[in-house]
């Protein structure tokens, strides 16, 4: 029994051992060379500044690795290996593990060279057009205001996303090109990753749901760090936003999580400006034409005031004598604001017209409770 084990170890059992720790070491190099490679590519998460973001594209990184790593030395190592037992003769295993691999190889290697090339060279183009293409797009999106850092920060997550999920198509297409001229059959492979694809993307129906849909906010700058908005009948700030959920602040203080997917209805109250908007009774005894000439009259007045005037785009006046009520006339006084200024110009209009009112010995009328005995 132990001549047995010697003699097939000796035919059999070393080659395994050889090509199993070949494998395993290929393996592991040429993970740490496709890392720098990518990295000299300009594909580096670490130049993502959202922490969400650049985490998802780190895990897309790392399973692009290794499985190209698996694909390259490991399954060849397998197959090998099981090839092995199959081969009477060990030098027929040395040949097979190397001579014959080496000899496709170099048969092949024009064919592979021209693919790398054509590769390397869609990675460049990719790597120096698609920014420029992308940033052209989102500044012809952005609103005047936004033009400087941030801007940069939202162009520069972008870019860097599409940029990698680019570079990835292109680095798996050269693989297969690669395998299809080494003559692996590649139809089957193709299939079983497609296979593997789909049962994950069912699984992830909901997260690449919320990725598309976050590309297109951060695209289309729907709305962005600061703003106050309403999602989904939730309204608060937004404190954060990436590729897969908005985060909201509401008037509670309470974190509100909004998956970008469900995002159905966004309603943004500091876009590019805000309104001042304040329906108001006066008694139907007042003079309306000097009652609207006293709104008008502190309208201006805001407009002098330094520590409001700044914040005022269009004077606050009357915009229309709307309709009569119960207890009065009801009007409409509209002004024009800077983004996310309208609540604090609200405030002062409101205080500045209660003052004036009593001034001028205008009432605002409310009702009353008539006791008969």
């Amino acid at each position: 029994m132990e001549n047995s084990f010697n003699t097939w170890f000796l035919e059999k059992g070393l080659w395994v051992a050889v090509i199993a720790v070949a494998g395993i070491v290929g393996v592991w190099v040429l993970s740490i060379l496709l890392f720098k490679v990518l990295k000299l590519l300009g594909v580096d998460p670490e130049k993502i500044s959202d922490h969400n973001s650049r985490t998802l594209v780190t895990k897309i990184k790392n399973i692009f690795v290794i499985l190209v790593a698996v694909v390259v030395a490991g399954i060849p190592s397998v197959f090998g290996i099981l090839s092995i037992f199959n081969i009477k003769d060990s030098e027929e295993g040395l040949d097979w593990a190397i001579g014959a691999s080496y000899k496709l190889i170099v048969s092949n290697g024009i064919p592979i060279a021209i693919v790398i090339i054509l590769a390397y060279i869609s990675l460049r183009v990719a790597g120096t057009i698609m920014p420029n293409l992308i940033k052209l797009y989102l500044n012809s999106n952005s609103r005047s205001e936004d033009l400087g850092t941030e801007n940069e920060k939202r162009i520069e997550t972008f870019a860097i996303v599409i940029r990698s999920f680019l570079r990835i198509f292109v680095v798996l297409i050269a693989l297969l090109t690669i395998l299809s001229i080494l003559g692996v059959p590649i139809t089957s492979l193709v299939a079983g990753v497609s296979i593997i694809g789909i049962a994950v993307g069912l699984g992830s129906q909901s997260l690449v749901k919320d990725v598309i849909q976050g590309m297109l906010i951060i695209a289309e700058n729907q709305l962005r760090k600061g703003d106050i908005v309403n999602v989904n009948n939730r309204r608060g700030l937004v404190e954060d936003l990436n590729l897969r959920r908005i985060l909201l602040r509401d008037l509670d203080g309470a974190l509100v999580v909004i998956p970008n997917g469900s995002a159905d209805i966004i309603t943004n109250y500091t876009s590019q400006w805000s309104r001042v908007n304040v329906e108001m009774t006066i008694k139907f005894e007042d003079d309306l034409d000097r009652v609207i000439a006293v709104i008008d009259g502190v309208g201006e007045k805001l407009m002098q005031t330094p520590k409001i005037s700044g914040f005022i785009k269009e004077v606050p006046k009357v915009f229309v004598v709307r309709s009569f009520s119960d207890s009065g006339v009801n009007i409409r006084v509209i002004g024009v604001t800077q983004p996310g200024k309208q609540w604090e110009v609200r405030t002062h209009l409101l205080r500045e017209i209660k003052s004036e009112f009593d001034k001028q010995k205008i009432e605002i009328p409310y009702r009353h409770i008539k006791v008969i005995n």
